[in-house]
């Protein structure tokens, strides 16, 4: 604006020089400001403070050069465009500086605790600015941070004094309500500064508008065009220093006002020299700015690249014209590094997106997990302790994956932590079951005990044997206490039976023949097993027939009835595994056999076999945990032997075998 202002001014009124001193003398009294002018250019950054004061000293000495009454009237032409040229072009480099005082990031902050947010929050809370805002949202991510780590030092707290995770409930958030409060204040400022701010960009595009409207006026008037040079200059002026407007409206507005520019000096037709020198100064200005544009392509911070290029933009948008040939030129080169800086800052934000998706699916992986726990089918306190580190591992895993979408993360946490909260209820509410039902099962074994010792001293063979037997049977019956106690408990109520047993077998005389021959009977038997062991081949009927031999055999000797029965029971064991497995090769190896012949025909097991047999894997697998589970309830520590647990654990030991069978089938399947 400055060199156009200029040049109406002083292009008609230059007189040749006559005298070469008076031209040195005034060149010198140019020359002061524009060596001002360099001076605090070369100063940058270093001193950006003192550079405005410094170009303004320079600008009042050159008017007071061009207007006073010393005015020299014997330059000749170029002389005077050298000097006002290198005047021109050290007052724009001051002019054209830009700094960036970027303060610190306010992620710098660091809070001791939400106290102190929710005071900052206070402070800055009617500010509207984008640095305000950014702020905001950077304290409330800090508030509920601080809240979480209270929470979980609470429950580390409490794991570290022997507490269970399961009875922890955190404290209600006394601080949130203030928090929520302060956002809707911001909130609410922040609606009421876009409202004005919108008044104001409409009024802008309606001045904007009637500027253009004149600027048409003058750059159609072929004739008068010399004449409105002021005027038109008066207008650009006026269009730079109104306000923003709406962004939608930007690209259109100063599309118009170029091309006006552009038919203003081509219908323009003085002083082609300054014209020229115009064109070529935006040209360079232009250039260095594709440079910029060029190397923000390769800039480190995505973010902060495109912002600059806006910047950019902004700046080209205010530069004038170039020389018609290389409009196209240099507007492609920009173009082009601005596709670059655009392309990485959309990849930029195209993979955050993408790992937000990614945390969103495996966040709704985790809550599909715990959601789809069985609550209602855990039923033993194993299986309680199992699911517990489960949902605590997920809990974990959640805790590693990053953020998702805004629109879906705090869903997402409040649906994951309903379902915790919802099993961990759910597990106290049965370990307070349990232990009140515990409590009632120890009464009950507790009275068992007292009146076997009240029966311990009878005589009445007899009678306290039937009277015992059945306590025995009741006490079966009864549930599942805690182990220490149960056993103290098993250890009384035996005790008192094993003593009147034992006084009974001392009074009952005559039977002790009987039992001794039976001991011995069940001893030969038990050789005769010992020496089919070492046999090669073994018959399955010798083995059947020295069993039948075995259950006909009466009692025998109360002390040693159980190491007859567990080295009976040992070898019986040993013989139906080796019945087993060697009928499970046989199967195995017959279905190796038929899945090679359908094979080798061209005919390929069809997938529906592996289908039925991978269904029947997952029914022993459940028919196994159930029988685990219910010999936890038994007492398997019993000296005397049991013969339902007996009778469970082989059946446990059947199921094992026939998994293993379905897992060999299947692998020979899948080879």
């Amino acid at each position: 604006m400055f060199i156009n202002r200029w040049r109406m001014r002083h292009t008609t009124s230059l007189r040749p020089i006559s005298r070469k001193k008076t031209f040195k003398h005034h060149f010198n009294i140019v020359q002061n400001p524009f060596q001002s002018v360099k001076s605090a250019s070369s100063a940058f950054p270093t001193s950006a403070k003192t550079k405005m004061p410094v170009c303004q000293s320079a600008r009042k000495s050159w008017q007071m050069l061009g207007n006073g009454r010393r005015r020299p009237a014997i330059y000749r032409q170029m002389h005077v465009r050298f000097v006002k040229k290198a005047y021109i072009c050290a007052l724009l480099s001051c002019q054209k500086i830009k700094i960036y005082n970027m303060s610190e990031q306010t992620e710098s902050k660091v809070y001791a605790n939400r106290q102190e947010v929710i005071d900052r929050l206070a402070e800055i809370v009617n500010e509207t600015t984008d640095e305000a805002k950014n702020e905001i949202n950077y304290l409330k991510s800090v508030y509920y941070k601080l809240r979480q780590q209270e929470v979980d030092a609470q429950l580390k707290e409490l794991l570290e004094g022997d507490g269970d995770a399961a009875s922890y409930e955190s404290k209600p958030d006394e601080l949130e309500p203030r928090l929520k409060e302060l956002l809707n204040v911001q909130k609410e400022a922040r609606a009421a500064m876009v409202e004005a701010r919108n008044q104001e960009m409409a009024a802008n595009l309606q001045k904007k508008q009637e500027i253009l409207q004149q600027m048409i006026a003058i750059a159609q008037d072929a004739e008068g065009v010399g004449q409105q040079y002021n005027s038109f200059v008066e207008l650009q002026k006026q269009f730079k220093e109104v306000g923003p407007v709406d962004p939608k409206e930007v690209n259109g507005l100063w599309s118009q006002y170029s091309k006006l520019n552009e038919m203003f000096y081509d219908a323009l037709k003085i002083n082609k020299e300054l014209r020229d020198y115009d064109f070529k100064k935006n040209l360079e200005r232009k250039t260095e700015l594709c440079a910029e544009a060029e190397k923000l392509g390769e800039a480190g911070d995505v973010i902060a690249a495109f912002r600059r290029l806006q910047e950019l933009h902004e700046e080209w948008k205010g530069i004038g014209p170039v020389a018609p040939e290389l409009r196209e030129e240099i507007w492609a080169r920009f173009k082009a590094a601005s596709t670059i800086v655009n392309k990485r800052q959309q990849d930029y934000y195209d993979a955050i997106r993408a790992q937000e998706n990614a945390n969103e699916e495996a966040k709704n992986a985790l809550c599909d997990k715990i959601e789809a726990i069985d609550i209602a089918g855990i039923q033993t306190i194993k299986a309680w302790e199992e699911q517990t580190a489960a949902v605590l591992a997920l809990q974990e895993e959640w805790r590693k994956i990053g953020f998702a979408n805004k629109k879906v993360n705090t869903q997402l946490f409040e649906r994951f932590r309903s379902s915790c909260d919802a099993f961990f209820k759910a597990k106290t509410a049965y370990f307070h079951n349990m232990h009140e039902e515990q409590d009632a099962n120890i009464a009950k074994k507790t009275a068992l005990c007292e009146k076997a010792e009240a029966l311990k001293d009878s005589t009445e063979w007899r009678t306290t044997t039937d009277l015992l037997v059945n306590l025995q049977k009741e006490w079966k019956t009864i549930g599942q206490t805690p182990h220490k106690q149960g056993t103290a408990l098993w250890e009384r109520f035996r005790a008192a039976c094993d003593f009147f047993f034992e006084a009974k077998e001392k009074a009952v005389g005559g039977e002790r023949a009987e039992e001794k021959a039976n001991m011995e009977h069940k001893e030969a038997i038990i050789e005769k097993l010992k020496a089919l062991k070492e046999t090669a081949d073994i018959e399955p009927q010798q083995v059947h027939d020295l069993i039948a031999e075995w259950k006909q055999i009466g009692h025998v000797p109360f002390k040693e009835k159980d190491r007859l029965y567990n080295t009976y029971k040992e070898l019986i064991d040993f013989f139906f595994d080796q019945f087993d497995m060697k009928g499970q090769r046989a199967r195995i190896n017959n279905f190796r056999e038929k899945v090679k012949a359908a094979a080798s025909e061209g005919k390929p097991v069809a997938q529906s076999e592996r289908q039925k047999l991978q269904r029947q894997l997952e029914r022993l697998q459940n028919d196994l945990k159930t029988y685990e589970n219910n010999l936890g309830f038994l007492n398997v520590k019993s000296k005397s032997g049991n013969g339902m647990v007996a009778l469970m654990e082989r059946k446990k030991q059947d199921l094992k075998s026939e998994i293993d069978e379905l897992i060999a089938k299947i692998n020979i399947l899948d080879e």
